[in-house]
């Protein structure tokens, strides 16, 4: 009869628990799994500045963009000027959230993003960019993975976004649009989890990820951090749950392509579906864990995950909605659709960092690995 490895691995740490429990020694030679558990405390796009980035300098804060577009609507200087004294309040805001036109009507850019003209934003034209060669291949477009130095890159939303100036900053530091939707959630949200099973910590070929959700949510530290070793209860739906294969390689693990379902807060994103995703997990000396994810991403889900603010995000941001719509739309590379061509999801990275945590619930580290959809 042939046993499964996760039927060995399980069975050694249940005799290791017992062996604890009374008092016996493990039997020599045998090592058995290990599960350690993180809470996520950051989760935010993967960003990187460099001047080979944006040759052509970055794109233009709220104040010049709204008047560019003023100007396009038609309104003389003298009018604009007058409309744009209070900014960033003022009586110009009405006429730039209805700033599109549909049959003739003015139509709610936000909503309808396509019912303006492309303000065709500056791309991001060099080669730095975070992430996994998705695709199998090196073409222009493509990236090269700063750390690792990997080529053949996919990260269509930072060829979209890297050179807006909400964007064009390097990790540690975060792009503010980024953090602010991931902190502005995360004291209300359900923890996110990850548990990950090897037997050994510096070199294993065959390591189980279980991303998953908490019905929980995180304390913070005195540093506004997630606090460390909190206990979380799983989640029973199996909506956020992903599990993923993996190896370690001199102590960083990295996974075979899988799914991810995430049922996150609309305030981050209304529902993390990546396809082909991939991690990359470094463990740090102070037991915490940092991560890039990457895959590919519904672009229109990604674009109203920033539009649903309207004109309070489009200013605080920095981001030209009209213009973000139609940059997801050129740089989107995945999930052709059958009748247009057109694809309708585009690569991406994110960084995520987590603290060690006690999760308890069903066991989820037997399951198989979700392999991609599309």
């Amino acid at each position: 009869m042939r046993v499964s490895k996760d039927f060995v691995r399980h069975t050694l740490a249940l005799a290791a628990a017992l062996a604890v429990g009374t008092g016996l020694a493990a039997a020599p030679g045998v090592q058995a799994a290990e599960t350690r558990s993180y809470a996520v405390n950051m989760f935010v796009l993967a960003t990187i500045a460099s001047k080979a980035n944006c040759p052509d300098g970055l794109n233009p804060l709220s104040d010049v963009f709204y008047e560019n577009e003023l100007r396009r609507m038609g309104h003389k200087p003298a009018e604009i000027e007058k409309l744009m004294e209070d900014f960033p309040s003022g009586g110009y805001v009405p006429l730039i959230t209805n700033r599109g036109r549909i049959d003739g009507k003015p139509a709610n850019i936000y909503a309808y993003p396509w019912s303006q003209p492309d303000p065709k934003l500056i791309p991001v034209k060099g080669k730095d960019g975070f992430g996994f060669n998705l695709d199998g291949k090196d073409g222009p477009k493509d990236f090269v993975d700063p750390d690792t130095k990997e080529r053949g890159v996919d990260n269509g939303i930072w060829r979209a976004l890297g050179c807006i100036h909400n964007f064009h900053v390097s990790l540690p530091d975060f792009a503010n649009r980024s953090y602010a939707q991931w902190d502005g959630t995360r004291d209300t949200s359900g923890a996110w989890l990850i548990q990950i099973t090897a037997d050994n910590w510096t070199n294993d070929d065959d390591v189980t990820i279980v991303i998953d959700k908490a019905i929980d949510v995180i304390q913070r530290d005195a540093n506004g951090n997630t606090m460390r070793n909190m206990t979380f209860r799983v989640d029973p739906s199996s909506r956020s749950r992903s599990v993923a294969r993996g190896k370690i390689v001199n102590g960083q693990l990295k996974t075979e392509p899988f799914t991810m379902h995430f049922v996150a807060d609309p305030g981050v994103v209304p529902e993390l579906h990546l396809d082909k995703a991939q991690m990359r997990i470094t463990f740090r000396e102070d037991g915490t864990i940092m991560s890039y994810l990457g895959g590919y991403y519904d672009w229109v889900a990604y674009y109203w995950s920033h539009a649903q603010g309207g004109w309070t995000t489009e200013h605080a941001s920095g981001v030209d909605m009209a213009g973000l719509y139609y940059g997801l739309k050129k740089f989107a590379d995945y999930d052709p659709d059958p009748k247009t061509g057109e694809n309708r999801a585009i690569s991406g990275t994110w960084m995520m960092d987590a603290v060690p945590a006690y999760i308890i619930g069903e066991p989820q580290v037997t399951a198989s690995a979700t392999p991609s959809s599309r």
